[in-house]
C-alpha cells in the first residue's frame, strides 16, 4: 500500500438480523467506502435476561398473536427462506466473508466489549438492533455510534416508526441517520429524508424500504460521520412508542392497512424490493 493511500474506515454492525438487518448489511458490504470488520447479533427478544422461549412469551403477551407473527415472518422465517433466495442471514453472509459474529443479549457486557475492541472499528453502525448502545462501547471507535432509525426523528422514536406512523395518519415518512446517546433515539441529525411509500405497502415491505434507504444515506453521509459531526439537535416534541398492544394492531388493520402480504416473499430476492413498494 502506498504510504499516502488511506485505508477506508472499519465498521462493525450491530442488529437483529433478519430482513432489515440483512439489507442493511447487503448495503454495507458491496460499498467500497467501508469495510465490515465483524457483525453484533442481538439474540434478545425483549429483556437480555429472558431466554428465547420466555421472550416469546412475553412478546405474545404484551402485542397479541398477529404482531408476534409478523416480527416471526421479518426474522426467523426471512432467514431461513433468504439463504435460497438471495438475501442470507447475517451470520451466513459473515461466514462467507470469514467475518467474526458476536451473538448477544447485551453488547455492553465484558465480550461486548472485547469484541468491539479486538475489532478496532472507526464505527459502530446500529440498524434494526434491539438493545441500547452503552456509553462505555461508543467511546471505543474514533468515530462513535450513530443508528439508523426509521422515521423523521423526532418523530415516531421507539419501537416501530411506521407501524404507529400510519395508525397515526402520518403524511410524511421518511428515515433518520443519528447519533446514539444514553436516551434513545434523541441523538444529534446527521441526516435525515422522506420516503414516498405506496399505502398499499405492507408493513414489512414499507419498512424494509425505509432502512434500505438508511443505509444509502448513511454512505452519503460517511465522511462528515468519520470528521466527528456531532449532527444538529433534534427539534423539541415528537414523540416516543413502545410496543404495540393487541388493541392498536386491530385498529392498524381496520383502517386498512397490513403487517405483511404473501408477495413479500420477493423482497428475498435481487431487485425484489422496489417491486413490492
Amino acid at each position: 500500500m502506498a504510504a499516502t493511500e488511506k485505508r477506508p474506515p472499519r465498521v462493525i454492525l450491530c442488529t437483529s438480523g433478519g430482513l432489515f438487518g440483512g439489507l442493511v448489511l447487503q448495503r454495507l458490504l458491496a460499498s467500497p467506502q467501508l469495510v465490515v470488520v465483524g457483525i453484533i447479533k442481538s439474540t434478545r427478544v425483549l429483556h437480555p435476561e429472558q431466554g428465547w422461549f420466555r421472550g416469546v412469551f412475553d412478546l405474545l403477551h404484551r402485542c397479541g398473536a398477529r404482531y408476534t407473527l409478523y416480527l416471526g415472518c421479518a426474522t426467523g422465517l426471512v432467514d431461513s427462506l433468504g439463504r435460497w433466495a438471495g438475501l442470507p442471514p447475517v451470520e451466513r453472509a459473515a461466514r462467507l466473508r470469514d467475518l467474526p459474529v458476536l451473538a448477544t443479549p447485551d453488547l455492553n457486557r465484558a465480550a461486548g466489549l472485547d469484541f468491539v475492541d479486538r475489532q478496532r472499528p472507526d464505527l459502530l453502525v446500529s440498524a434494526f438492533f434491539n438493545q441500547r448502545i452503552g456509553e462505555q462501547l461508543c467511546a471505543v471507535p474514533p468515530g462513535g455510534a450513530v443508528n439508523i432509525h426509521p422515521s423523521l426523528l423526532p418523530d415516531f422514536k421507539g419501537v416501530d416508526p411506521l407501524f404507529h406512523a400510519r395508525l397515526s395518519g402520518a403524511e410524511r415518512l421518511g428515515v433518520s441517520v443519528h447519533r446514539v446517546t444514553p436516551e434513545l433515539d434523541a441523538g444529534g441529525l446527521l441526516a435525515q429524508i422522506e420516503v414516498p411509500l405506496d399505502s398499499a405497502a405492507s408493513l414489512l415491505a414499507g419498512t424494509a424500504l425505509l432502512f434500505d434507504n438508511g443505509a444509502r444515506l448513511l454512505l452519503d453521509c460517511l465522511p462528515e460521520i468519520l470528521q466527528g459531526a456531532a449532527g444538529q439537535p433534534q427539534p423539541p416534541g415528537g414523540s416516543y412508542d413502545s410496543w404495540p398492544t393487541p388493541a392498536k394492531v386491530r385498529q392498524f388493520r381496520r383502517d386498512g392497512n397490513r403487517l405483511m402480504r404473501l408477495d413479500d416473499l420477493r423482497l428475498l430476492r435481487p431487485g425484489g424490493l422496489r417491486e413490492s413498494v
